[in-house]
């Protein structure tokens, strides 16, 4: 089955479509996102279990010639199990109460269990690998899905033998427990460092009032995102900022150490009795990047292209750094963000702390939405519907006065919550069905210019992970549920929300939402400087991603090697240009690890591919609707019902290139 989470986005392309006979009704499967009790929890994964146990039993007792109605079948058992899944997970990384977080997580090992089975079941494999394809009703859609569920099969095992495939369920079952395991041990992982008042020191007036001393006459900072980014980025105490990012990059650990050890282990040998080398290449084959070789090379070239400015940049950077500590020879990681608000204020005349002035989050939140309305031409009004806590918002997006699809937001931190930023498919829409839903989960502070304030690449974040609700909603309502972005190549993912990050860097956009406390809009020649010290810093920051990148490949090359927190740094740093410091555990804090396993690197694909899909917004207009409308009917919409190259090529006319991405690298020169 195909599960995805996303950490965390129609042009007349086909051949003419044949006429088609009625389509049957499909199902409609309501939301259960809001449970009241664990029992609520437990009895509505009993229902949906059952509901998809009938549904497979049907499908592998059915003795008539296999038809598209076949495909139909199983598509309604996947629509079960996997909504019935992301019911589950979201309400494992929201619901206020543990107790109910822990059923959800619970239903998510049994749902993951049925899924499997539904895999490794040569019943199931049998029926839809007969069904002709040379049917009037084949359109290219369904027979690019359906080659895309079959190779799934084949990855899964469904050939092997009875005993291999009994053991290839018991590793995937317990895989699951890991994953799950992994997710809520970093979820539970939340620290705190205490600061002498004076520590806050160069941090914005606006934190400082929301952290006043206690009793003891300390400050509490916590590892939250809406505290642990300003304190890396403002504060002049280096020693608070080394305390900070210390407690941050040792989170959920010794916890995580034995989890992420077996999941490996059990990993390798999955793919081992597939007949793989290592999990890493089974994972990969059906990405765009489809091998480690190729994975390595991408690298290589991001690395090579970004080499010259990351070397110059670091340098600059080592030489502020020595202003203050004449001896440093490296800029240590907690002080990375620092230096480098500290140049670009400087070197460039920007100054962040002016900038975040002009992003308060209530006025970031209606903007965005406002960006949508702008850009993709569709409508988006309250959604009157229950939600799991009081800050959570429901919206609908409607398109020519027709309810498209809906979705929550749910913003801002609080204790047991997901703890990153992500967007988290609950409904796949479907031709005569469900409507799509999705909940983007964020940590952002709440509020307005007195608490809301938002740094610019918060803001950026914002916008990415909406990017995957929109792509949610406008490649809903495919003729199947696996033919929406659920089933896209992985790692391609991340690039339609990716590219809508450049809108942020463009005056016209921010001047419709971006205003201080005394309401006046963002300056032209404040964004001009923004753009002028955009690309200082960023082949440094790509560096440290595709460090990353090598580290997570690292390991699912083979086996667990015995120190993993030595593996990590190894392979981290045979890219970067900065060790990261001795003493964390930066795998047990890295949640990408467990359910993206070896294909980290899709981020810096992304970039790739966003940049070079920008290129068009640029030379036509970054507001031109007639190329927003291109990009959504030519990207967004078709979801996964072709392979992303063609949907890249199909809007650029011509095939992806690196060469945007050396273009913005180049422009701090």
């Amino acid at each position: 089955m195909n599960r995805i989470l996303l950490s965390c986005c129609l042009l007349a392309l086909f051949a003419p479509v044949q006429a088609q006979p009625p389509t049957p009704p499909r199902l409609v499967l309501e939301t259960a996102v809001v449970p009241a009790s664990a029992a609520e929890v437990a009895a509505t994964c009993d229902r949906r279990l059952a509901q998809a146990a009938a549904l497979r039993q049907a499908l592998e007792a059915d003795e008539a010639a296999a038809s598209l109605d076949t495909f139909r079948q199983f598509d309604d058992l996947s629509m079960v199990l996997g909504s019935a899944s992301r019911d589950a997970g979201i309400v494992a990384a929201t619901a206020p109460d543990a107790g109910i977080r822990t059923a959800a997580r619970a239903c998510m090992e049994r749902l993951s269990r049925a899924e499997d089975a539904v895999q490794l079941s040569r019943a199931v494999h049998d029926r839809l690998r007969s069904i002709p394809m040379s049917d009037a009703d084949a359109d290219a859609e369904t027979r690019h899905v359906l080659k895309r569920v079959l190779a799934g099969f084949d990855r899964a095992g469904v050939s092997r033998d009875e005993a291999t495939r009994a053991r290839l369920a018991a590793l995937n079952d317990r895989i699951t427990v890991l994953v799950i395991k992994f997710a809520e041990n970093f979820a539970n992982s939340r620290k705190t460092v205490t600061a002498e008042p004076a520590e806050l020191d160069g941090l914005p007036a606006d934190f400082i009032a929301a952290h006043p001393a206690g009793a003891d006459g300390r400050v509490v900072i916590s590892t939250d995102q809406p505290d642990l980014l300003p304190v890396l980025t403002y504060a002049r105490s280096d020693a608070l900022r080394e305390r900070l990012y210390m407690a941050n990059s040792t989170r959920a650990t010794p916890e995580n150490d034995a989890v992420l050890r077996e999941l490996i282990a059990l990993r390798h040998e999955l793919a081992t009795l597939l007949g793989r080398p290592d999990f890493a290449t089974l994972q990969l084959e059906d990405a765009m990047v489809d091998s480690p070789a190729r994975v390595t090379a991408l690298l290589d070239d991001l690395l090579r292209a970004g080499d010259a400015q990351a070397r110059r940049d670091s340098g600059r950077m080592l030489a502020r750094l020595r202003q203050d500590q004449p001896d440093a020879t490296l800029v240590p990681a907690w002080s990375q963000a620092y230096v480098t608000q500290l140049v670009k204020k400087e070197q460039y005349d920007l100054d962040a702390q002016e900038v975040r002035r002009y992003f308060a989050y209530d006025q970031v939140r209606d903007g965005i939405l406002q960006l949508t309305r702008d850009l993709m031409g569709v409508e988006i009004r309250p959604w009157r519907t229950a939600v799991w806590h009081p800050s959570v918002e429901a919206y609908e997006m409607l398109d020519g006065g027709e309810v498209i699809g809906r979705f929550y937001f749910d913003t801002h931190p609080r204790p047991g919550k997901f703890s990153h930023a992500a967007v988290f498919p609950i409904r796949f829409g479907v031709e005569g069905g469900s409507l799509p839903v999705a909940a983007l989960v964020t940590n952002f502070p709440a509020g307005g210019h007195d608490t809301g304030l938002m740094e610019h690449r918060g803001v950026e974040l914002f916008l990415h992970e909406y990017g995957h609700l929109i792509h949610a909603m406008l490649s809903g309502r495919k003729r199947w549920t696996l033919s929406g972005m659920n089933g896209l190549e992985p790692d391609f993912i991340e690039v339609p929300s990716k590219m809508l990050e450049n809108f942020l860097w463009d005056y016209d956009t921010l001047a419709r939402f971006a205003v201080d406390a005394q309401g006046r809009t963002i300056p032209r020649e404040l964004v001009e400087r923004m753009n002028r010290a955009r690309a200082f810093g960023a082949a440094q920051l790509d560096r440290r991603q595709i460090s990353l990148a090598n580290a997570s490949l690292s390991y699912y090359r083979g086996p667990p090697e015995a120190d993993l927190s030595a593996q990590f740094l190894r392979e981290y740093g045979r890219y970067a240009l900065e060790p990261l410091p001795a003493g964390v555990s930066p795998q047990n804090a890295f949640p990408h690890l467990a359910p993206q396993s070896a294909a980290y690197y899709k981020y810096m694909w992304a970039q790739v591919l966003s940049l070079d899909l920008f290129t068009r917004f640029a030379s036509e207009g970054v507001r031109n609707p007639a190329v927003a409308r291109a990009y959504r009917d030519q990207v967004l919409a078709p979801g996964g019902a072709r392979p992303a190259a063609q949907l890249v090529e199909g809007f650029l006319g011509r095939p992806p290139s690196l060469e945007a991405y050396r273009a913005r690298l180049a422009e701090s020169e």
